[in-house]
C-alpha cells in the first residue's frame, strides 16, 4: 500500500519528477563524459593509452647467449647497458627517434636509467590510468622509459602512445637508434661495433590500456541521483507543511487573551432607592426638636 501511495504522488507530481528524471540523466553521462559547449561535443573521460615493451641485449662478439661469460665480462656489458639506455633519453636520440617514427620530437617523453623518478619496478606497479593521467600532465602523447637491470646486460624500452602501433614503432624506433649510435661510435679510431654487438630480444609487443566507458559508474549516478530527487519531492512539501502547521500554533499560544467585557450600568438602577433616603433625610431636617 505505501508504495501505491508513493506512486499516486509522484504521478501527481510528474511535472517535477520529469525535471529529477533529466537531472539524472545528465549526472550519469557527465560521470562517464566530458560535456564542452566550445566547441559543442561529448568526449569520454577515460583515458586511453597503449603501451609496448622490448628488451635489448648488450652481447659481445662472442656471444654471451651461446658460450656464456666471465663475471666480469657481463659486468662491463651491464655497465654499458645503463650508459646506453641513458643515451636513449638524450635530446639527440628523441630526435631521432621521432624522425623514424614520423612524430614530432616534444610530442616525445624520455627518462632513462640515470633519470630522477625512474625505475621499472615502480612504473610496472602504476595502474593505468594513472599512467595515462601522468603522461597527458607531462604535456607529450608518447612516452619512452629505459631502465637497466642490475649485474645484467640487458636494457628494458617501455613505451607509451595513443595506439598500440606507435608504441610498438617507437619501441622499436629505439633499438634502431642505438644500433645506428653503436654502429658509428669509435674509440681510438676503433669501431665500438668490433667489441658490442646490440641484439633485440623479439619484436616489440603491444596491447591498448583502458579505454572503456564505465557504464556502471554512470548507472550509479543516474540512480542516486534520481533516488534523491524523488525522496526531496515525497518529503520537501509534507515538512513545508507541517512548519506552517507548528508556526501557527505558535502564534496562537503566545497571543493575548480576550479583554472582558464590562457590563453597561443602567442610568436608572439605584434611583429608587436614593430617592427615599432623600425624603427621608428631608423629613428629620423638618421634625421640631422636644
Amino acid at each position: 500500500m505505501a508504495f501505491v501511495e508513493i506512486a499516486r504522488e509522484l504521478w501527481q507530481r510528474k511535472l517535477l519528477v520529469g525535471l529529477v528524471f533529466a537531472l539524472a540523466l545528465l549526472a550519469g553521462t557527465y560521470a562517464s563524459y566530458q560535456i564542452s559547449l566550445n566547441p559543442p561535443g561529448v568526449h569520454s573521460r577515460q583515458l586511453s593509452v597503449s603501451a609496448a615493451s622490448s628488451q635489448i641485449l648488450i652481447d659481445s662478439p662472442q656471444s654471451t647467449l651461446v658460450t656464456g661469460a666471465e663475471a666480469g665480462t657481463l659486468d662491463a656489458l651491464a655497465t654499458r647497458a645503463k650508459i646506453y639506455g641513458q643515451y636513449l633519453s638524450s635530446l639527440a636520440a628523441r630526435a631521432e627517434i621521432a624522425e623514424k617514427v614520423g612524430v614530432p620530437a616534444q610530442t616525445i617523453s624520455t627518462s632513462g636509467p640515470f633519470s630522477p623518478q625512474t625505475g621499472q619496478q615502480g612504473y610496472a606497479s602504476q595502474p593505468s590510468n594513472e599512467r595515462a593521467e601522468e603522461l597527458l600532465q607531462e604535456g607529450a602523447q608518447n612516452r619512452l622509459v629505459f631502465t637497466a637491470q642490475e649485474g645484467v646486460p640487458i636494457l628494458t624500452v617501455s613505451a607509451q602512445a595513443p595506439t598500440s602501433e606507435r608504441a610498438v614503432a617507437l619501441a622499436s624506433a629505439s633499438f634502431a637508434t642505438l644500433k645506428d649510435y653503436v654502429r658509428q661510435l669509435r674509440t681510438d679510431g676503433t669501431p665500438v661495433r668490433n667489441g658490442v654487438i646490440v641484439r633485440q630480444l623479439g619484436a616489440p609487443e603491444g596491447g591498448t590500456l583502458g579505454g572503456s566507458n564505465n557504464i556502471i559508474l554512470s548507472i550509479l549516478a543516474f540512480l542516486l541521483v534520481f533516488g534523491l530527487g524523488c525522496a526531496a519531492i515525497l518529503v520537501v512539501p509534507s515538512f513545508v507543511a507541517r512548519w506552517r502547521a507548528l508556526n501557527r500554533l505558535d502564534q496562537r499560544q503566545t497571543a493575548p487573551g480576550p479583554t472582558p467585557v464590562k457590563p453597561v450600568q443602567d442610568p436608572d438602577e439605584g434611583f429608587e432607592p436614593r430617592l427615599a433616603q432623600d425624603e427621608r433625610e428631608a423629613q428629620h431636617a423638618t421634625t421640631p426638636l422636644r
